[in-house]
């Protein structure tokens, strides 16, 4: 869509349609799960804010166009979180509030994409509230994270939300069979992505996914077991495979989840179909209770890891929770 990789075209539409009516807000909070494509999302609204052609924004033929999809635009300014923290703090906003000060380069707008929202502390959220709350006429925010609650409600108030939700799996397949031709596993990868296009790119990407998934899988037995012993086994298997921890979580729910549908009497709805046997035996030693209860420790895990808490930290907490 006009030159971006985007899967919500006709949300996509209704903000573009604002910048063309003159009527977008100052400030944005795109909002979804990781894959969702919210940063291609950000860069075609910010090529639509700086097109010099009011009403067809984005030309597309336009040389701001042309500078915004090389990503070398003066006036889209891209706040990111310095490599060696662990959050974003409160001095790039500064920076960003500066910035925010000198009026456009060429057109109306001046466009701040700000990554990893989710990563705010709350003194750069307070400093960041200042600048919104009377913005310059020119200026656009757009914060881009997976989960706004995370974020001040005084921030959240003064922003429009823009959600983006799971796309369909018409919109899964038709992606694996424009992007990867050849690839043999289409009705399982739409499955396995619930609508996530970006879990397809890493899934295909990942040479080891198959042999890394039914490691998981084996590991699955020593999560839920009542040794205690075990729990320090999971996490010394998070430890070494630290890198990918975020994946063998998710690959984890999954077969929790898949368990769960059967021990429901659901096994219709199972998503790793050719691991039925194992799942079958999951779903007959431990009661969906059981499986439910160690979905949520996973999922605090999880959210445990997105705030940089050590892997092996997050896995024994979840491991003993369950036990």
């Amino acid at each position: 869509m006009y030159g971006y990789n985007v899967f919500h075209k006709k949300l996509m539409m209704t903000l573009i349609e604002s910048v063309r009516r003159n009527e977008n807000a100052n400030t944005y909070i795109f909002e979804g799960a990781e894959g969702l494509k919210k940063h291609e999302a950000a860069l075609l609204f910010a090529k639509s804010l700086v097109c010099t052609s009011t009403d067809t924004a984005p030309c597309c033929d336009c040389p701001a166009c042309h500078e915004a999809q090389g990503l070398s635009h003066p006036d889209i300014v891209f706040v990111e979180r310095e490599k060696d923290k662990a959050t974003l703090g409160v001095e790039p906003i500064r920076d960003m509030i500066t910035e925010c000060l000198i009026k456009p380069f060429y057109n109306r707008h001046k466009v701040f994409i700000i990554n990893e929202g989710d990563l705010l502390t709350p003194q750069a959220q307070n400093a960041f509230l200042k600048i919104i709350e009377e913005p310059p006429a020119y200026a656009v925010f757009i914060i881009v994270c997976t989960n706004s609650q995370i974020l001040l409600e005084t921030v959240r108030s003064r922003a429009v939300s823009v959600t983006f939700t799971p796309v369909s799996d018409n919109d899964i397949r038709e992606y694996i069979n424009t992007t990867y031709p050849d690839e043999p596993r289409v009705d399982f990868l739409v499955k396995y992505s619930m609508g996530i296009p970006g879990y397809v790119d890493r899934i295909i990407e990942r040479e080891d996914f198959d042999e890394l998934r039914e490691e998981v899988l084996n590991l699955l037995p020593r999560l839920l077991s009542k040794n205690k012993i075990h729990a320090f086994d999971v996490s010394d298997y998070i430890e070494e495979h630290k890198d990918n921890a975020d994946e063998i979580y998710d690959m984890m729910l999954m077969y929790l989840r898949d368990a769960i549908v059967t021990a429901t009497g659901k096994p219709d709805k199972i998503i790793n179909t050719d691991k039925t046997e194992k799942i079958n035996l999951l779903a007959s030693k431990y009661t969906a209770s059981t499986l439910t209860s160690a979905s949520d420790e996973l999922m605090m895990a999880k959210k445990m890891l997105e705030r940089y808490i050590k892997a092996s930290a997050t896995a024994l907490h979840a491991a003993l929770k369950v036990k």
